[in-house]
């Protein structure tokens, strides 16, 4: 069960140094042309890059794939996102035995990019890469653009009733004339279980970044249709997670996507703060 509201408002910056400006003028008429105005430089926000990998507990080759994106998070700190979908209706993804890692908004992503096999890296909303030797270059292409804007997140949890609620906040740094639309998804960490590795199965193996569900529904929440920059985009959503996750495990994922599925920017943070544990302990 999922909830949303959205509101924007636009900001504009520097009300108060052109006031202070322009009372400094009215009273002296000797200021030197360079001291009129102080330039403030806009922070520079650093781009995240998403990689959503088409993985499955039955491909043996996607324990490579897992390999290959830890690596490149380790090469380049902060600036690789991933996600692992887990889609129902093929032959890679399971189960085994009782273990299923499932997910419909995988498989409604699956059905959309159509990769040609496991495992397949959408990097930013990309056509889907099967080459694992590939990924590392366009990840590097993404890494280098400029990012679109930034997201900040703000959970709460509730464990008696196993909801969480977000409030988001989106701000753009630049003209932007497409559709952009905001994603939250939930992914769990540290899931043991049986996954097939060359000739064999691993009975333990540790699946990381598990897509979970959405609070956004299944393309997310659409910000607005053209932007200028400082504007920022607020809003509030919502989840019951379900009983088999475990919340301490798991993670939020937000990005931003435009109707093409190309995502401008994005980032990840714990679904429950260090503070709400304290609490709760």
């Amino acid at each position: 069960m999922l909830s949303n509201h959205i509101h924007f408002s636009r900001i504009v910056a520097g009300c108060s140094l052109v006031a202070a400006a322009a009372m400094a003028l009215t009273s002296c008429d000797d200021v030197k042309e360079d001291d009129r105005l102080i330039k403030i430089e806009r922070p520079v926000v650093a781009r995240k890059v998403l990689v959503q990998e088409f993985t499955g507990i039955n491909c043996v080759n996607c324990p490579t794939g897992a390999a290959t994106i830890h690596d490149l998070q380790e090469l380049y700190p902060g600036s690789i996102i991933a996600v692992g979908l887990h889609p129902g209706g093929t032959g890679f993804s399971g189960p085994i035995g009782t273990f299923n890692l499932n997910n419909e908004l995988a498989t409604t992503y699956f059905n959309y990019f159509n990769p040609a096999g496991f495992p397949a890296a959408v990097i930013d909303g990309q056509a889907p890469i099967t080459n694992i030797t590939a990924w590392n270059g366009s990840i590097m292409s993404q890494i280098s653009k400029p990012a679109a804007g930034e997201i900040e997140l703000t959970p709460t949890y509730d464990a008696d009733t196993r909801t969480v609620t977000v409030d988001y906040e989106v701000s753009l740094n630049s003209v932007f004339t497409s559709t952009l639309n905001i994603n939250i998804w939930v992914v769990e960490n540290g899931i043991r279980g049986p996954q097939k590795s060359g000739n064999t199965i691993i009975p333990t193996y540790e699946h990381n970044h598990v897509l979970r569900g959405s609070l956004t529904g299944d393309w997310g929440i659409a910000l607005n249709s053209t932007f200028l920059p400082d504007e920022v985009y607020t809003g509030t959503v919502s989840l019951t997670l379900d009983n088999a996750w475990v919340a301490e495990n798991c993670q939020l994922v937000a990005f931003l996507q435009s109707d093409s599925k190309e995502v401008h920017q994005a980032m990840e943070t714990s679904l429950i703060h260090d503070s709400e544990s304290e609490t709760e302990d």
